[in-house]
Order: structure tokens, then sequence, then C-alpha cells
């Protein structure tokens, strides 16, 4: 991996991923397209921009929410292609 690459394609899957770096030598994969998540404590893990991690579920789309930010989810494949 390339010290400026932040977007590249998975070799197991194919998707397209991004890079966040989270500290010195320590960088998390995570799906190229971000997501719009309410914090919640119950919820799934996400990634921010800046490598910190969040629990929280996704906003609905139709409903008007409160305290929303956009976040990204740490890539998962089966590697199937």
């Amino acid at each position: 991996m390339k010290k400026q690459e932040t977007m590249k394609t998975c070799r197991k899957c194919g998707k397209l991923i991004g890079i966040i770096e989270s500290g010195v030598y320590r960088k998390i994969l995570v799906d190229a397209q971000a997501v719009e998540v309410i914090a919640d404590p119950d919820g799934e893990m996400f990634v921010r921009i800046d490598g910190t991690k969040i629990r929280g579920k996704e906003a609905d789309t139709g409903a008007i929410q409160l305290k929303t930010e956009w976040v990204y989810r740490p890539h998962k494949c089966g590697g199937s292609r």
C-alpha cells in the first residue's frame, strides 16, 4: 500500500474501498460510500474520517434527524469475486 493512497479496489471482492489512518502505522479499510448515522451505544461500529470510531445506526433517509454525522462502514468482504 502506497503512502498517499486513500482509495483503491479490494483484492478479494473487487469493490472500491477507502483507507483511513487512525494513528501511526495504523490504517483501517472502509467502504468507499459514506453513510449518515445517529449515535447509538447499541448500534454497529463506524469509522470517522479522522480515524476515531463511533457506534450508531443508519439514519432514515425520509425523516428529519438531529445530530447525524457522515461516517464510513469498516470493509468486510467474503472474498468472492
